[in-house]
């Protein structure tokens, strides 16, 4: 069997993963720790002598340091266990949605999100979470959207605002102007003065100055999420995201920035409008 890693022998001990975490912050007494850790004294004195022993840990004049290594470890620790607690917020949601629409970097740096809340559809409310992310676009003032879908109902409440910035997909731009060339909408784009460009983003969002939004595609038939928030399988959409019935919610200003970081992330790799309309639909911005 291989030798465990440093940080799976830090992490299958609850005794030395407090002891790393706690003088990851500071030099630490060795009579602190043992008032401070929910253990016996000889397992706090053995975990000591172990993660010495394995190089993460050296005792100074003050009491126990990490080392570089030890810091090194301590860091991959502390992002795994927010990961965890993360995750373990709503493990249903991350079971049953298509997260790797996400990019990599932002993927990885959403546990500094926080505190968030699932908002489902339960068959009371067979509409909640559309309901819900109506109500955050006609609260704001202005926003960064992103959506893969058309929907005429959130259309119309996006707020007409000089500040606010559409990502849509080629796909839902292709729907909305169908609808317009068959006679089904008045105005070809009744969004000024915000300004939209494409995207290839296959997930919906919605930043504001105080709330965070995000939906993902559903798991195909076998993973998808059921009204309860199991592993149920219910009729969905292809798996796109407009057959969702879950969404991501966080007021933290934390979340806030992490949208804005994602959402100029994709701006700066879009595309404008108007040449994709002329070419696809030549004629119709005349």
């Amino acid at each position: 069997m291989p030798p465990q890693s440093p940080n799976e022998f830090v992490l299958t001990s609850s005794v030395r993963t407090e002891i790393v975490l706690q003088v990851s912050e500071r030099t630490t007494p060795t009579d602190a720790l043992l008032s401070e850790i929910d253990a016996s004294d000889s397992a706090v004195y053995d975990a000591l002598s172990t993660l010495r022993d394995r190089g993460l840990l050296t005792e100074v004049e003050d009491g126990w340091e990490l080392t570089a290594h030890g810091h090194l470890v301590a860091d991959s620790v502390s992002e795994w266990l927010a990961s965890e607690e993360f995750r373990a917020r709503d493990p249903a949601f991350w079971k049953n949605h298509q997260i790797d629409v996400i990019p990599t970097a932002f993927r990885r740096r959403l546990p500094e999100v926080g505190e968030y809340d699932i908002v489902r559809d339960v068959p009371q409310e067979p509409n909640r979470c559309e309901d819900v992310a109506i109500s955050i676009l006609e609260s704001a003032d202005h926003c960064d959207l992103t959506t893969p879908y058309y929907s005429r109902r959130h259309q119309a409440a996006i707020p007409r605002h000089p500040e606010t910035r559409l990502l849509v997909t080629r796909e839902a731009i292709d729907v909305s102007l169908q609808r317009y060339r068959d006679g089904h909408r008045d105005e070809l784009n009744n969004l000024d003065p915000a300004t939209l460009r494409l995207t290839d983003c296959q997930f919906a969002s919605v930043v504001t100055d105080d709330k965070l939004k995000f939906e993902l595609p559903p798991l195909n038939e076998g993973g998808t999420e059921r009204h309860d928030g199991t592993g149920a399988p219910y009729q969905s959409e292809h798996g796109s995201v407009a057959g969702s019935t879950a969404l991501f919610v966080s007021e933290t200003e934390s979340a806030v920035q992490w949208g804005r970081d994602l959402f100029e992330a994709l701006w700066a790799d879009s595309d404008p409008f108007g040449p994709y309309v002329q070419r696809q639909f030549p004629g119709l911005l005349e």
